[in-house]
């Protein structure tokens, strides 16, 4: 069966623990991919401008789903956007309130070009990862500041994550997707946003089969692309959860080029 897509997740799936990879061995994969008429997409829960940041060396050689399939890049632009329902951040913003102590921070509210934190901890130091780690973002005291769709909200609560997550979705009910990537961060998005569905539009445009697309993952938010896509592979070093599901593992873990070295091997 020929791959005609690849996609993949980053954190601790593509990406080495540092947030490095290799970049060698990823021109390789992308110059037998493209040989082939094939295509590497990045799927992650990451912002557009940090995906950006991570593949500077690799400008137009891939396609983007960021923000965990609320965003689709292709060929450099945004081609389409999920947005969760208006009402929806305040409710989120209300309930973190409750778990005020255990929340790293606050709760930040993600646009396509800028993100929104109200911070309900202050602490300098993650205060200086936030704004690295989101684009442009904004510090404001009310959810009334905000003035343009807000494609994910953003929270992490360590070991209280399904606990929150149980009662965000009691409320909300099928007004959002609550999904977690582990580690206790938390991402609220519209409920038809996934990585499943931000493919499978990719998939529609470039008129290619999901038999024909392979994908890696690590966490829960990949499940869905993982079970879509003719070719899953979970990482060796994947959520126990995953390892449930009748998917292919990677050849190593996400540390010593997993994804890279399992891709040759198809190739």
């Amino acid at each position: 069966m020929s791959i005609k897509l690849i996609a993949s997740d980053l954190d601790a799936t593509f990406l080495k623990n540092d947030k490095t990879f290799n970049e060698v061995l990823f021109q390789e994969v992308l110059d037998k991919l493209h040989a082939q008429g094939g295509q590497f997409v990045v799927a992650t829960g990451n912002h557009v401008q940090k995906v950006r940041e991570y593949f500077k060396n690799f400008d137009g050689q891939y396609q983007m789903i960021a923000n965990n399939g609320a965003e689709v890049i292709l060929n450099g632009e945004l081609t389409h956007v999920w947005a969760v329902p208006e009402n929806v951040p305040a409710v989120v913003d209300q309930l973190a309130n409750k778990y005020v102590n255990h929340l790293q921070l606050g709760v930040s509210f993600v646009a396509a070009h800028k993100a929104f934190a109200i911070i309900k901890r202050p602490n300098d130091e993650q205060l200086e990862f936030s704004k690295k780690y989101f684009e442009n973002l904004v510090l404001i005291d009310s959810v009334d500041e905000i003035n343009e769709p807000i494609l994910k909200i953003s929270l992490v609560l360590p070991s209280l994550e399904y606990e929150f997550m149980r009662e965000v979705k009691a409320m909300l009910g099928n007004k959002i997707h609550v999904t977690t990537s582990g580690y206790g961060a938390i991402d609220i998005v519209n409920p038809n946003v996934n990585k499943a569905n931000a493919l499978s539009y990719i998939a529609d445009t470039l008129q290619i089969a999901s038999s024909e697309i392979m994908a890696f993952g690590d966490g829960l938010n990949d499940l869905e692309m993982l079970e879509y896509v003719g070719q899953p592979v979970a990482m060796t070093n994947s959520d126990e959860e995953l390892f449930k599901h009748d998917f292919e593992l990677s050849v190593t873990d996400n540390d010593n080029d997993g994804v890279l070295k399992t891709i040759l091997e198809k190739l």
